[in-house]
């Protein structure tokens, strides 16, 4: 797991999911379960809050703490299921549960899912402490792997989950790396880059990894192709030299690597339409 922080201090552009979302769940049969587990309004005035948001294998929670750690609100939600509804029907009628579980790893829509828990969970949030939130950290599912075209900001494949094995990229991996290095393992995340690299049949110059904390926390700011070294390091990323190695960049595909911070630097700001549905970060301060 690792996390990256989102400084919420000022505003920018577009805002199109949530208008969609309600519609889109009830046409599915979904219902996004979850919601606010605690809630405690006692807030000082002039008090910070800070959002943590944490997404697991099977859905994802948040909290609301305060500088000295107080919880003041926290949630959960299960990722709603998105998939061929004529999958679900062959699978039973057949009665085969345990080719359908498979398959539905393979079809799911997790990338939607994904998506559209963040906005749940950031409309779980009491009201009145939206305003006071001063930051957002999201924690995701290590070596989770999302390619994104960075002119249409679309995906390029479905999502690599975290236990995802590449077993056709994992001798070329090895042939570059150094041995027993993190990245020598079928589910690495670079093992997951070069298995898309040497299967997508189309232009690869506009296309960018991002680890699934990153693609959630680019739905809020904006800013493409940033990530943290936590993140970064089953994809090749070498904290100690803080940059990737040369073994890495030498290969064709290392300009989809995204740049590498800090683990908890702040990255900018929320986009001014998510802020204002939300009703988040609206208050100064000092």
């Amino acid at each position: 797991m690792a996390s990256s922080i989102l400084n919420s201090a000022c505003s920018c552009v577009d805002f199109r999911s949530w208008r969609k979302l309600r519609s889109r769940m009830l046409e599915c049969g979904v219902s996004g379960k979850g919601g606010s587990a605690i809630f405690t309004n006692d807030i000082e005035i002039g008090k910070k809050l800070y959002l943590g948001m944490d997404f697991g294998t099977s859905g994802a929670r948040y909290s609301l703490i305060d500088g000295e750690g107080i919880i003041h609100a926290e949630g959960k939600r299960e990722y709603p299921l998105y998939m061929p509804i004529n999958l679900v029907k062959h699978a039973f009628k057949r009665n085969e549960i345990v080719l359908f579980t498979r398959k539905k790893e393979e079809k799911m829509d997790w990338i939607q899912s994904w998506k559209d828990t963040l906005f749940l969970l950031l409309d779980d949030v009491p009201v009145s402490l939206r305003e006071v939130v001063a930051s957002i950290a999201i924690d995701g599912t290590s070596a989770t792997t999302i390619i994104i075209d960075s002119r249409s900001e679309e995906p390029l494949s479905r999502a690599f989950l975290y236990n995802e094995s590449c077993p056709d990229a994992l001798p070329l991996v090895k042939s570059i790396a150094p041995a027993k290095h993190t990245v020598c393992s079928g589910s690495s995340t670079l093992c997951k880059l070069v298995s898309w690299w040497n299967s997508y049949p189309s232009s690869k110059e506009s296309a960018v990894l991002l680890h699934q904390a990153d693609w959630l926390l680019w739905l809020l700011h904006g800013k493409l192709g940033v990530s943290d070294y936590n993140n970064a390091l089953k994809v090749g990323y070498d904290p100690e030299m803080d940059s990737y190695p040369p073994w890495l960049l030498s290969q064709p595909y290392s300009h989809l690597l995204p740049s590498v911070q800090d683990p908890g630097t702040k990255i900018g700001c929320m986009k001014e339409d998510i802020r204002t549905q939300f009703g988040m970060f609206l208050t100064s301060f000092p």
